[in-house]
C-alpha cells in the first residue's frame, strides 16, 4: 500500500492537546511486531541493499492468485518479514503483502502510523456500514491511483510470527490499509474494486513523493 507522503504522517496536534490515537492498533493480545529496534536495523542502507527486492507489478500471476497459509518455522517467517519490510521501505510504502515480493503466502505488514503490525493468515471480522470515497494507490500498480469506497472502520483477527493470536482495529486510513492488504492475500488489487476505469488516474509526474497535502495509500 502506498501513501503520497511516504510514511503517511498525520497532521500535528494542536499545542497542549494530546496526540490523536493511532489509526491502526492492536486491541487484543501482545503480538510480535516491527518495533523501534527492528525498524532501525531494517532501515539501514546496508540492510535494504541486502534484503529489498523488486515489487511485483499488476499482471504477475502471483498477485492474482489466492495466497496460502504459511507453514514456515519462526526464523523463516521473520526472515520473510524482514525482506518484505525492506522492500516496502525502498518502495516508500506503508504496507505490503508477501505476494508483492513473489511469495504466495498469507503474510502482510500494516504500518500506518508506524503500527508495525505483522499479520499471518489475517481475517477481516467486521467492517463498518459507513463508507467513504478515498484515493488509493498500490506499490504493484505504479503511476496510477484510483477513487473507490472503503469502510471507515474495520477489525481483523490474525496470528503473529510466533503463532500467537491477536486482534487489530483500524479507522479511516488504518482501515483502508487493513482492507487493502487482506485483499492482496485473496488475489485482489484495488483496481478490481473500481466502479469504472474512469476512476483510475495517473499520478502527476511533477507531484512530489513526499507531498503532505493528501494521504494516499501505498502498499
Amino acid at each position: 500500500m502506498e501513501s503520497q507522503s511516504g510514511s503517511a504522517p498525520r497532521p500535528p496536534a494542536e499545542p497542549n492537546e494530546p496526540p490523536p490515537p493511532p489509526r491502526l492498533r492492536v486491541t487484543k493480545g501482545s503480538p510480535w511486531r516491527i518495533d523501534k529496534g527492528r525498524r532501525t536495523k531494517w532501515s539501514t542502507p546496508e540492510f535494504l541493499s541486502a534484503n529489498a527486492v523488486e515489487v511485483r507489478q499488476i499482471g504477475d500471476p502471483v498477485l492474482h492468485a489466492v495466497a496460502k497459509k504459511p507453514r514456515l518455522a519462526r526464523p523463516e517467517l521473520e526472515a520473510l518479514v524482514a525482506r518484505m519490510f525492506a522492500s516496502m521501505v525502498v518502495a516508500r510504502g506503508i504496507g505490503i503483502a508477501a505476494p508483492q515480493i513473489g511469495v504466495p503466502l498469507r503474510v502482510a505488514i500494516m504500518d500506518v502510523d508506524e503500527a508495525g503490525i505483522v499479520a499471518v493468515d489475517p481475517k477481516i471480522e467486521w467492517t463498518s456500514d459507513t463508507v467513504e470515497e478515498t484515493s488509493e494507490g498500490c506499490l504493484s500498480v505504479r503511476g496510477l491511483y484510483g477513487m473507490l469506497e472503503r469502510p471507515v472502520a474495520a477489525r481483523m483477527a490474525a496470528t503473529d510470527v510466533a503463532g500467537k493470536k491477536f486482534t487489530a482495529a483500524g479507522e479511516e486510513f488504518g482501515a483502508q490499509c487493513m482492507l487493502h492488504e487482506t485483499d492482496h492475500l485473496s488475489g485482489i488489487l484495488y483496481v478490481d474494486r473500481l466502479r469504472s476505469r474512469d476512476d483510475l488516474h495517473p499520478v502527476e509526474v511533477d507531484e512530489p513523493a513526499d507531498a503532505g497535502a493528501e494521504e494516499r495509500l501505498r502498499s
